[in-house]
């Protein structure tokens, strides 16, 4: 059922970016990087140029890549000092294009390893403001991954900021790989648009979904291909949920990772465009998983540019995977055209908590959905107080703060599905939590014909948050 409640968040939603300055911190495809004037017209800005996945930074030793002082484990401090941050130089590093004035933003997955305490992270432009956000929540010892779309700031830099708890000494491992960048208006590098579709299912190996044998795991060290373009979903049915189109040059996939508590052990998976090599294996990693451990992670990644497919390795054990379509990127757009250009946000900007009082500081009930309105958010978003104008979804971070039972004595897993409230509900899933510490997952929220989001719970009573990153351009 739909909570009785969705009018009033909507309404407190609209009431809050109303009233925050987010339209000050915003920028977007029309403007250069530093002072420089609007460029005319939106030219290659917010288009996406999809890169061979490649790690850029690690700061563990004998693995350290880039790291920058203090080598090694990084300090994490209590938001009351402002956390602990470093600088990291993000332009021109391996396959990144080196030119302010080309790159607005780049797509990232950071993980967080080896922390010795509970925390959270958050990146963003050097010299930018915090807006508050958290990429990353993470407990003591635990191994986190999640994608982000971050801008590079001063001098091409980005700063990682990692926050833990007063009075504790502590730090933590960051690793950083990149997937891709968009442009901005003055670059003369045209890429490819955004596609955001309401999500459907294009493998799962626990059926017959794209595998054979169907149910049956990756084994360690596998590595198998799934077709993307022209590929038909299920879960909703639809037939080529992605185009058969040679204009299809990544594809954006909400991936979860089901381990097994009895056979498995930990592993990670990752997403490659192409075949590697024979005895190599990829050198990055989409998500890491925990024995027992059911988790999703966003992720962008291009097609091999022959067969149109991917590839998805897992490193140990065995596990199964599930993949649901939630974008595709397309080239060869009409450059007079806005939709599908990406405008990210200076900052990673906390939309709304559902623990606060002005969204009621209720939980979502289990089998329940609500509606978020985005409207007033919508007309916020500007470039030196002029609006970017019409939007048909934003990107942004979904973490469940809390998830409770609604049986005292029987423990709770759940799921939150985020789509358009004029749509069918999909039966995959955004995030999936349990009881314990916050979880997240980056999403895009696909509005409807009147720019409102809804979001499903299947089990207990969930507190969640949404951070948003960029927004996507409509005509």
């Amino acid at each position: 059922m739909k909570s009785s409640r969705h009018l009033l968040r909507s309404l407190l939603v609209g009431s809050l970016f109303a009233g925050v300055a987010l339209g000050a911190s915003a920028t977007a495809a029309v403007v250069q990087a530093g002072t420089e004037p609007v460029v005319e017209g939106l030219g290659a800005g917010g288009e996406y140029h999809p890169l061979t996945p490649a790690r850029i930074f690690d700061s563990r030793p004998g693995l350290a890549i880039n790291d920058v002082a203090p080598l090694g484990p990084k300090p994490m401090k209590p938001a009351a000092e402002g956390g602990g941050t470093f600088d990291i130089q993000l332009l021109g590093v391996g396959v990144i294009p080196a030119y302010s004035a080309d790159v607005l933003a780049v797509v990232a997955n950071i993980t967080v390893t080896e922390p010795t305490t509970q925390g959270y992270l958050n990146a963003y432009g050097s010299g930018a403001v915090d807006g508050g956000a958290a990429i990353i929540n993470f407990s003591k010892s635990q191994t986190v991954p999640n994608l982000a779309i971050v801008r590079p700031g001063a001098e091409g830099k980005l700063t990682v900021k990692l926050v833990g708890t007063a009075g504790v000494a502590a730090t933590a491992h960051v690793v950083i790989d990149v997937f891709g960048w968009f442009s901005t208006s003055a670059s003369e590098d045209f890429g490819a648009r955004l596609v955001p579709v309401t999500p459907g299912r294009i493998l799962d190996t626990r059926g017959a979904v794209n595998r054979t044998p169907a149910g049956a795991p990756l084994a360690q060290q596998e590595t198998i291909r799934v077709p993307v373009r022209g590929v038909d979903a299920v879960d909703p049915a639809v037939t080529d949920i992605v185009p058969d189109s040679a204009d299809i040059v990544g594809v954006v996939l909400n991936m979860a990772g089901v381990n097994d508590l009895a056979t498995s052990t930990p592993t990670h998976l990752s997403v490659v465009p192409s075949d590697l090599p024979a005895g190599t294996v990829p050198s990055t990693a989409n998500l890491n998983l925990v024995r027992g451990q059911v988790k999703s992670n966003m992720v962008v990644v291009p097609v091999d540019p022959v067969d149109g497919s991917i590839r998805v390795f897992n490193n140990q054990g065995t596990t199964h995977v599930v993949l649901d379509v939630v974008g595709y990127l397309i080239a060869n757009r009409d450059p007079a055209t806005r939709q599908g250009r990406v405008v990210p946000l200076s900052a990673p900007f906390r939309g709304f908590d559902t623990r606060e009082a002005a969204f009621g500081s209720v939980a979502l009930p289990p089998g329940t959905a609500e509606d978020w309105s985005f409207a007033d958010f919508v007309a916020s978003v500007n470039i030196g107080g002029a609006p970017v104008g019409s939007q048909m979804g934003v990107i942004g971070n979904l973490t469940s703060a809390s998830l409770s039972r609604q049986y005292p004595t029987q423990p709770v897993g759940s799921f939150l599905t985020a789509y358009p409230s004029d749509a069918t509900r999909p039966t995959s899933a955004n995030l999936n939590m349990i009881e314990g510490p916050p979880t997240q997952n980056m999403v895009i929220m696909k509005y409807s014909a009147t720019t409102t989001a809804r979001v499903y719970n299947l089990a207990g009573y969930v507190h969640y948050v949404y951070d948003a990153s960029a927004v996507v351009l409509t005509d």
